[in-house]
């Protein structure tokens, strides 16, 4: 770099037509003649520590102690729409190559290492693609193991899990659009993506399998009669308790509300509208007490069959013979001893003189 002693030196040799030094004892003899016996070295006496600078005569041939190499640090950015932003691509690179030069400078009795305070921030570029992939890898994994647990359906917990990972894609394609990089504020929202938007879907896939019936269709459309109010309510909680940052100046806060408006934004349309049409396609059986619950002869509407006598007979001697009440569903009250109900059909028959029927 301009400014710098080796450099200035580099061009000294070239100007004498001179190779470089094949040895120390030659380097420092000629960097001494160079400081000392040239205007244009000096320049870089100060850079310079040699071992023993008071008497002249010895100048030529003393023994280096320290060399000041001064450089500078050139931001490496490219042009994102009508932004420049920096290129992580080719600052990694430079950070990497910088610290394989200076390494390559090590002896058994010197190390020597780079440092600069951007290396902080760049070191966070190298990591940060392989820490967004593996924490939302496991954020996934995480969150099939635990819906699959909760609603033990192979089936319904792949396709939550498929339409929690359509979602952060959907996201990432938007922090694009909107210029949001990939940094460690923007990768701790992504993962906190995972547990905000299963939970739109989570809810529509469980109450899908407490629908009994043979239809899918039906059965995705009472999920969302039952539940999609609530999911819709909830989804618009948490925007409008995030929507007044979106107006902040600070990049923390204003990284935050946009990557939660989308989650809750893209959540909700994959839970109202991508998931019932999977399910309806491909969704499982419902739950063995779904399906209890919906065979017709498991549920008379509280009829008897014949064989659940559910009739309390008793004498009314001061009650005329049509006064029968009528208690729960289908069972009735009486006057004769000998009365057998039967609620099949829901109908209660007396077996009295006259054969009467009457219907409950």
């Amino acid at each position: 770099l301009e400014g710098n002693v080796m450099a200035g030196y580099w061009n000294y040799l070239q100007k004498q037509n001179e190779d470089w030094p094949i040895n120390e004892n030659e380097f420092f003899s000629a960097m001494g003649a160079f400081l000392w016996t040239t205007k244009a070295g000096e320049a870089y006496r100060t850079d310079v520590k040699f071992e023993d600078t008071d008497d002249a005569s010895n100048r030529l041939n003393s023994t280096i102690e320290a060399i000041r190499i001064k450089s500078e640090y050139i931001r490496l950015t490219k042009l994102n729409g009508n932004e420049i932003i920096d290129d992580a691509d080719r600052q990694i690179q430079a950070m990497d190559t910088t610290r394989e030069l200076v390494e390559s400078w090590n002896r058994d009795d010197l190390k020597i290492s780079p440092y600069s305070e951007k290396f902080l921030s760049i070191e966070g570029f190298k990591v940060i693609r392989k820490e967004l992939f593996l924490n939302v890898g496991l954020s996934i994994a995480a969150v099939a193991i635990i819906v699959f647990a909760t609603i033990g359906s192979v089936v319904a917990a792949l396709l939550i899990t498929v339409s929690v990972a359509f979602c952060l894609v959907e996201i990432l394609g938007f922090m694009y659009l909107l210029g949001i990089a990939i940094d460690s504020v923007s990768v701790i929202n992504i993962v906190l993506a995972v547990g905000l938007s299963v939970d739109y879907s989570a809810h529509i896939g469980h109450c899908f399998m407490t629908k009994g019936g043979d239809n899918k269709d039906k059965r995705a459309t009472e999920a969302l009669a039952d539940i999609g109010a609530a999911v819709l309510n909830g989804a618009t909680s948490t925007f409008l308790a995030v929507s007044v940052l979106l107006f902040s100046s600070s990049y923390v806060f204003s990284t935050l509300s946009k990557q939660f408006a989308l989650t809750v934004g893209l959540g909700i349309l994959h839970g109202l509208v991508l998931l019932p049409v999977l399910l309806s396609l491909l969704g499982p059986k419902p739950f063995d007490s779904a399906e209890k619950e919906n065979d017709p002869s498991n549920n008379n509407d509280g009829a008897y069959s014949s064989g659940d006598l559910a009739a309390v007979v008793k004498d009314f001697d001061d009650t005329s013979h049509d006064d029968i009440a009528e208690t729960g569903h289908g069972s009735a009250i009486s006057r004769e001893e000998d009365a057998v109900i039967e609620g099949k059909n829901n109908a209660v028959v007396v077996n009295d003189d006259d054969k009467k029927d009457v219907e409950c």
